[in-house]
């Protein structure tokens, strides 16, 4: 089956795409008007002013509905290959993203951010190497976490699974405590961003580097301010992001060699071929945005309407609404693979190490945000 082609694949996908495109339809054409134009309390709107509710937390919301509560816990199998090929519209759209840079742009953030971001990657992996090996989880264990909650949660937990011989326990653990936390972030930052007065720029900042996973940061960006253009927090963040995900290969390199000098007079299994590890599992969309941001400096969609400079050009504002669109159904998709009974799973040492770590990279970026909040530099 895994060999089967994608438009092989395609028909059997149709049933579960057709639910949440119908769905996302509905929330976007409907509901969210509904909503913006719904008096409560005397004020017009106050379901989407108050809860910051839109299209993005409704469609995550709904897919979490679908599978815990219409369908008891698990996807239907007419529906489950639909909703699994949500996850590649969202690195569709991530890939579509990079439309709004260019490498000038880019460039301008600035040794900061790249200080800040290296920064974090490289002391939450020392946190947690110590921290996992004071509460005495298996090593394989520990490496795992350490990727996961330093880089962008669930893709690195897979990079780095081989690499450190982890079972598929750990794996499900570290996926687990990530998106159980990330669940928990992904609703109140925007809260907490609207509440502290962030700019799009300071939050982006902030949740580029303190939530643990890519498609929680992407979420959350949305869910603060669903605009796509330069400048808007999901610019921000998933540039930032970007520029996590971007050192896959290297924390990969350094959990392996981390892993293996600890396996004193210990009879291992053979040693992992870390390069081509590292071809086979570093994210693609990585390569795909990058390649986007390439092709949108060269003009090849008109111009991007940075900032000071000309409007953006109508295929630049055609990709955008695209994009809108294509994440709203991969974030059903998202919540469509929430599972509460795994969440609950994660419990003991693992779920101890990963909200000890997550909660203190969420909390102190966000700290390190203000303190240079004068240095951010918007693109």
């Amino acid at each position: 089956m895994s060999d089967t082609g994608f438009f092989q694949k395609l028909p059997r996908a149709l049933p579960g795409l057709a639910l949440i495109v119908i769905t996302m339809v509905v929330i976007r054409q409907w509901i969210e008007p509904w909503m913006g134009n719904a008096v409560v309390f005397g004020t017009k709107g106050w379901l989407i002013k108050v809860t910051h509710l839109n299209y993005i937390l409704l469609g995550i919301i709904m897919g979490m509905l679908y599978r815990n509560v219409f369908f008891g816990g698990k996807m239907p199998e007419i529906l489950s290959d639909g909703f699994k090929l949500s996850r590649l519209m969202i690195k569709t759209g991530i890939i579509l993203l990079g439309s709004l840079y260019t490498f000038n742009a880019i460039v301008q953030l600035g040794s900061m951010a790249v200080f800040l971001i290296g920064g974090f990657v490289v002391l939450t992996i020392i946190m947690v190497l110590w921290f996992g090996t004071l509460l005495g989880l298996d090593r394989s264990m520990i490496g795992v976490m350490a990727n996961a909650l330093s880089i962008c949660g669930v893709t690195a937990a897979v990079a780095t699974s081989p690499g450190v011989e982890a079972k598929a326990s750990h794996v499900a653990y570290a996926i687990a405590t990530i998106l159980g936390f990330g669940i928990l972030t992904m609703f109140i930052s925007p809260f907490i961003g609207h509440a502290l007065g962030l700019t799009d720029l300071q939050y982006g900042a902030w949740i580029g580097t303190g939530i643990l996973n890519s498609g929680q940061v992407l979420a959350a960006a949305l869910a603060f301010n669903p605009n796509v253009a330069p400048g808007t927090a999901v610019s921000v963040a998933e540039i930032w992001n970007i520029m996590r995900v971007i050192s896959i290969p290297f924390a990969v390199f350094a959990v392996t060699v981390w892993y293996w000098s600890g396996k004193v007079g210990m009879e291992g299994a053979e040693r992992k071929g870390l390069g081509t590890l590292l071809v086979e599992k570093f994210p693609v969309f990585v390569i795909g945005f990058l390649g986007m941001v390439f092709l949108t400096s060269m003009g090849a969609f008109g111009d991007v309407g940075l900032k000071g400079g000309p409007p953006a050009s109508e295929t630049i504002k055609m990709m955008r609404l695209w994009m809108t669109w294509i994440f709203g159904f991969g974030l059903i998709g998202l919540g469509g693979y929430i599972d509460f009974k795994e969440l609950r799973q994660a419990g003991g040492a693992p779920l101890k190490l990963g909200l000890i770590v997550g909660v203190t990279k969420y909390v102190l970026a966000l700290v390190v945000v203000f303190l240079i909040k004068d240095y951010l530099v918007a693109i």
